[in-house]
C-alpha cells in the first residue's frame, strides 16, 4: 500500500520543512557549551551513517516535504569527501537550498570547492574576537583562521551568518564588538542564548544574558535596530528561529535565538538526523527514533517514509514545556552528538 502524506505534520499542526543532517560527532574544537572537556565516546565509523544512506534518507524526506537541508556536526569539516555529500544533495529535485553549520577552522581551504558542489549558505560559529578568550571557549587557539573564513565565505558569494552564543561574565562584553562587526562588514551576527546542552553541564539560568538586554546594550552602544519589515512586529519570522533586526542608519543585520527568555517553539519547523542515523523531533527530545536500523534491516522507501511520518506525531511542545514546569537542568542533550 502506497503512503500518500506528502508532508510531516506533529499533534500540534507544525509542519517541518528543514532538515538538519550531522554528518559525525566528531570536532576539532571542544567548546564549554557544546561537548565535554574528557571521557568523550565517539560513535564507532560503522554506525555512523555512510553518504548513500543519507542521500536516501534526504530523498525520503524530500518527498514528505522538506525543502531546505542544513548539514551539521561536530564539526562538519572534519568527514572527508563533504563536497561530494553536497554535490549528490544538491541535484534532489525539490531542494530549495543546502547550507551548513561549521566553526570555521577548515573553511577557507574547502570554500571552493563547497561552492561548486552546491553549497547555498554558511553559518560560521564564533564566540569572541580575542585569542586568550577563545582558546578558554574552544579548547584551541585559531581566531584568525575563523575570521579569513568568514571573509572568504564572503568572497566566495556564499550566504554568511555569524552564530555567537553569549555567556554571562565569559563573552558577553564582546556584544557591541559583535555588533559593530555585523554593521561594518554588511552581514549577519546571530546572537544565541546560552542553552542547556552543554558538555560540561555548566549551564545555570544565571548565566543566560536574554535578547532584551543584549537589545539594550546595542542600541545604546552601535546604533538603533529596527525589525525587518519581512517579520512580524517582533521582528520574528514565523519559519526562522532567530529574531532579525536591522540598523536603522546603516548596513548589516543582528539576530536574536532567545530560546530561554523568548521560545520559539510554536513555529518549529525542523527536524534533526543524527550522525549514527537516528531520528529527532525534537532539539531537547532524549527519545530518538532509529532509522539506520531500518536502513540497514532493507526496509522500502515507504515503509521507512511511514515510519517518519508516525515518528514525527510524537514531537513534544518543545523547551517551552520544560520552562512552563520549571525542568530545565544542564546538559539536557549533548549537542555536538545531535548537530545544531
Amino acid at each position: 500500500m502506497s503512503c500518500t502524506q506528502n508532508n510531516l505534520i506533529d499533534k500540534y499542526g507544525r509542519i517541518a520543512k528543514k532538515l538538519r543532517i550531522s554528518v559525525t560527532d566528531r570536532c576539532n574544537m571542544r567548546c564549554i557549551y557544546c561537548m565535554p572537556t574528557n571521557n568523550t565516546k565517539w560513535f564507532d565509523d560503522i554506525d555512523v551513517l555512510t553518504f548513500n544512506e543519507i542521500y536516501r534518507l534526504v530523498s525520503i524526506f524530500v518527498d514528505l516535504g522538506i525543502e531546505k537541508i542544513r548539514i551539521t556536526g561536530g564539526e562538519p569539516l572534519v568527514r572527508p569527501n563533504l563536497e561530494s555529500l553536497i554535490n549528490s544533495l544538491a541535484v534532489i529535485p525539490k531542494v530549495m537550498s543546502i547550507g551548513m553549520t561549521t566553526n570555521g577552522l577548515l573553511l577557507e581551504d574547502k570554500v571552493e570547492q563547497l561552492v561548486t558542489a552546491g553549497l547555498n549558505s554558511v553559518n560560521i560559529s564564533i564566540d569572541t574576537f580575542k585569542e586568550d578568550k577563545f582558546k578558554t571557549i574552544t579548547g584551541v587557539e585559531g581566531v584568525n583562521k575563523v575570521f579569513s573564513s568568514i571573509m572568504k565565505a564572503k568572497e566566495a558569494g556564499l550566504e554568511v551568518k555569524i552564530n555567537t552564543v553569549i555567556i554571562r561574565g565569559w563573552n558577553d562584553d564582546e556584544i557591541v564588538d559583535f555588533a559593530s562587526f555585523a554593521r561594518e562588514q554588511n552581514c549577519t551576527v546571530r546572537f544565541i542564548e546560552f542553552m542547556p546542552l552543554d558538555g560540561t553541564g555548566i549551564w545555570r539560568p544565571n548565566l543566560v544574558y536574554s535578547k532584551a538586554e543584549m537589545m539594550e546594550r546595542i542600541n545604546a552602544k552601535v546604533g538603533k535596530i529596527v525589525s525587518s519589515c519581512n517579520d512580524n512586529k517582533d521582528g520574528h519570522s514565523n519559519s526562522e528561529p532567530a529574531t532579525i533586526y536591522f540598523f536603522a542608519e546603516g548596513k548589516g543585520a543582528v539576530g536574536f535565538i532567545p530560546s530561554i527568555t523568548e521560545p520559539f517553539c510554536t513555529n518549529c519547523d525542523r527536524a534533526r538526523i543524527t550522525s549514527d542515523g537516528k531520528f529527532l523531533t525534537c532539539l531537547f527530545d532524549n527519545h530518538s527514533y532509529d532509522l539506520k536500523g531500518l536502513l540497514r534491516s532493507g526496509k522500502t522507501d515507504e515503509e521507512i517514509k511511514k515510519y517518519i511520518i508516525q515518528s514525527m506525531t510524537q514531537k513534544p511542545e518543545g523547551i517551552i514545556r520544560m520552562i512552563k514546569n520549571d525542568n530545565l537542568r544542564p546538559a539536557l542533550n549533548l549537542m555536538h552528538t545531535i548537530g545544531g
